[in-house]
């Protein structure tokens, strides 16, 4: 990978680079070798945990909202709630609920004919149960999918790792996709040291570092 391409990757993490991303495409050869310098000078962060999985952010599962995780919308009329139930099966089963509740439902009908002649209050209230859930915290099914997505921190260094860095065999970097048939962990995973991964980086001249996660 050349330098501009390099400084490009970096900067759609989140790198700080000393040049606007949307400006490197087009920045004189100058300007790019001056950015690799400072970048050379105060590399990027990744951070890895005890059993090496890499990610983006120092705390990869800090504290927010389902809907910020999984960059999702709130919810405001009947057809942005079916197209969530749609996309996530557990807002579709918040509609099934509220339909089996309701005595004069077709028990053999569907959710969405249900919904779509549901009265304003009842669809009012899935809006704002919905609302509710994405409000939430994340559970565990939820950060496999913002990993295996890119959401989240190790979502985003395991789309880094596996789509742009070329170096993965030089720092024994492992793409993990499901570490065995069912299963629903991804990961980029350092299998060497720190110390000896930064000091192959810092020897190659390659603007990255690693450290612990916090």
């Amino acid at each position: 990978m050349n330098r501009r391409d390099f400084l490009k990757s970096l900067a759609a993490i989140g790198g700080a680079i000393a040049i606007p991303f949307d400006a490197i495409a087009s920045a004189p050869d100058l300007v790019i070798n001056q950015a690799w310098q400072a970048a050379i000078a105060a590399p990027v962060t990744f951070y890895v945990n005890e059993y090496g999985a890499i990610s983006t952010e120092a705390d990869p599962y800090a504290s927010t909202t389902r809907l910020a995780l999984l960059e999702l919308e709130e919810v405001f009329d009947i057809r942005m709630l079916i197209s969530l139930a749609l996309e996530e099966w557990r807002v579709a089963n918040l509609i099934e609920e509220a339909m089996a509740d309701d005595e004069a439902a077709d028990p053999e009908g569907d959710w969405q004919t249900w919904l779509a002649q549901a009265d304003s209050n009842t669809v009012d209230d899935l809006i704002s149960e919905t609302n509710d859930w994405l409000d939430g915290e994340p559970d565990e099914r939820d950060w496999e999918k913002a990993n295996h997505r890119g959401y989240s921190g190790r979502g985003a260094a395991l789309s880094y790792f596996r789509d742009c860095f070329e170096d993965n065999d030089l720092l024994d970097i492992v793409i993990v996709e499901g570490d065995c048939p069912g299963s629903s962990y991804f990961a980029a995973e350092l299998r060497m040291s720190l110390p000896e991964a930064n000091a192959l980086v810092e020897e190659h001249g390659i603007p990255i570092r690693f450290e612990w996660e916090a």
